[in-house]
């Protein structure tokens, strides 16, 4: 059992992996075409361009938010698979420090049950 988790958690490990730099990737394209469309848009021959890449020039951002959404799905589908494997990991120190840090920095407290009730909760699972 304790082969088939490990491999789990290396599967989740690679795929997030892969997540995080294809997210990378997405953001260094959204900045190329940003300044490609600046050069387009100046240019003294943006009409000849617009002929002859039209397509592509109005194509290309659509198709990087279509990549980006896609992304962001498969992200948050991995973080709630890998949120019990995390916590698993963490003392309920640290798991307190993550959920404040996080809590402070998006300016609201967690929609989710807190630390402390969430503990309670499994403990008295266990006992009945």
């Amino acid at each position: 059992m304790k082969t088939k988790q490990s491999s789990s958690q290396a599967a989740w490990a690679l795929l997030t992996e892969g997540v995080t730099r294809a997210r990378v990737e997405a953001h260094r394209l959204q900045h190329l075409l940003g300044r490609a469309q600046k050069l387009v848009e100046g240019s003294k021959q943006k009409e000849h361009l617009y002929t002859v890449a039209g397509d592509i020039i109005e194509a290309a951002p659509q198709r990087l938010e279509q990549l980006n959404v896609a992304l962001d799905r498969t992200a948050l589908a991995l973080s709630k698979m890998g949120e019990d494997f995390l916590e698993s990991r963490l003392s309920l120190s640290d798991k307190t420090m993550v959920e404040e840090a996080v809590a402070s920095a998006f300016g609201k407290g967690s929609p989710r049950k807190s630390l402390a009730v969430r503990v309670a909760d499994r403990y008295l699972r266990i006992k009945e």
